[in-house]
């Protein structure tokens, strides 16, 4: 055991060996049985960028957009033009029997509706703009959602290297107090102790396998491909900056969310447009040819059709879209409240994961390894029990996971806040 523990003393300080550790921190994982001598590498970029190209919620929107293509070459076609053909005076009695009287006329009536037909094409582009918006919205989701499934996978893969260092501990320990049995300076009660943490230790080996198998299965789902094996590449110690207020409210404003409040209000206008031009008389015009039998003559006709009544028939539909233009307002207002303050929350939580980061990493773990090293040294002159030692190594292995905690929420609430102002979050 003394040799051990000096031999972790001549090593760099805790800070650099952790930050060591977790800068190599990619693991080859598969779910698969069998081994993949090619694994695939993959970053967080490209993690996102694969999800963004296969994820079955986007490509959904390809075949959207082909049914808003539809809809508005179907508003862009108007009422038919109307043929007519009537007979009069035919078939009757005296001057009017058979068909010596009879009068033919030929018509061509159409409307004027121009104008309606070209409110229902800009209603129509103006209601699919929302689907650029959404599918923004849908990848920023997605991304937000994979980068912390990323982030999630290197953590846990870090874990699991502590996990196996703290198992080849016990294991070492286990071995020096068995050779501390045979002097007579170890009771085998401690024997057994150590036995029970090196089997604990095992144990947490395994659960943190179990789980990185199920999260890379749930992360390379996102591109539809869980069952090949990968090389997740990434760097916990790339710490994001944490940025100041200001900037991140202004950013706030550019989220698709509100652009979506946005486009609502313009699809409501172009709607209030459509009813008012729905609501004016449509004009119809008709012209033709009349033919006389009797005198074998032609004769031209025309007339026009103008609705009666009054234009404002769609008044409901017009003051019900000028209130629902109020509620959008307000509900931009309400969320832009709400997001304002979750931001300047995680804003806050962000710069207090970075000062966790800097104590536990350059004052806490330094200290508990020094005192880990004193412990080691008692340990082997008989002055400290086992229970008293494995406390030691417990504390500097608590303070190892608080150090990994702290940079997952730190990655987390970058992620969170990247989301929340619509920027990228593939760097």
């Amino acid at each position: 055991m003394k040799a051990i523990l000096c031999k972790r003393t001549a090593k760099k300080p805790i800070g650099h060996r952790f930050s060591a550790a977790l800068i190599g921190m990619s693991i080859i994982l598969s779910v698969s049985a069998a081994t993949d001598e090619n694994p695939q590498k993959i970053s967080l970029s490209d993690a996102v960028t694969m999800t963004l190209t296969h994820h079955p919620d986007l490509q959904a929107f390809v075949s959207q957009q082909r049914v808003w293509e539809g809809r508005i070459q179907q508003a862009s076609v108007g009422e038919r033009p109307e043929i007519g053909l009537m007979i009069e005076d035919a078939l009757g009695t005296g001057e009017h029997s058979a068909l010596k009287s009879m009068q033919s006329t030929l018509t061509f009536s159409w409307l004027l509706q121009q104008d309606l037909i070209d409110s229902r094409v800009n209603t129509a582009k103006t209601e699919a703009t929302k689907l650029a918006i959404e599918k923004q919205i849908k990848a920023l989701d997605l991304s937000s959602q994979v980068a912390k499934h990323f982030i999630d996978i290197l953590v846990k893969q870090e874990r699991l290297k502590l996990n196996v260092m703290a198992k080849a501990q016990a294991e070492n320990v286990v071995g020096t107090i068995a050779k501390r049995v045979q002097a007579g300076k170890s009771s085998a009660v401690e024997m057994q102790l150590a036995k029970a943490e090196f089997i604990r230790r095992g144990l947490a080996v395994e659960d943190i396998e179990h789980e990185l198998q199920a999260s890379q299965y749930q992360l390379a789902s996102f591109w539809g491909k869980p069952q090949a094996a990968y090389y997740f590449n990434g760097d916990l110690l790339d710490m994001p900056t944490v940025p100041s207020v200001d900037s991140q409210l202004t950013l706030l404003k550019q989220n698709p969310r509100f652009q979506q409040f946005a486009s609502a209000q313009r699809i409501a206008q172009s709607q209030m447009e459509l009813a008012r031009i729905e609501a004016k008389p449509q004009w119809q015009f008709t012209a033709g040819v009349r033919r006389y039998e009797a005198s074998d003559d032609f004769g031209l006709v025309a007339g026009v059709s103008i609705p009666w009544g009054t234009s404002d028939r769609n008044a409901g539909t017009i003051a019900a879209l000028h209130a629902q233009q109020d509620v959008l307002a307000n509900e931009q207002s309400a969320l832009m409240q709400a997001q304002d303050a979750q931001l300047y929350v995680l804003l806050q939580e962000m710069a207090h994961s970075a000062h966790v980061i800097d104590t536990v990493r350059n004052s806490i773990v330094p200290t508990l390894e020094k005192a880990l090293s004193e412990a080691s040294n008692a340990f082997d002159k008989g002055q400290l029990s086992y229970n008293q030692f494995n406390d030691v190594y417990r504390e500097l292995l608590s303070a190892q996971y608080q150090l990994l905690d702290a940079f997952e929420s730190l990655h987390l609430q970058h992620i969170e806040i990247q989301r929340l102002t619509g920027t990228s979050i593939s760097q």
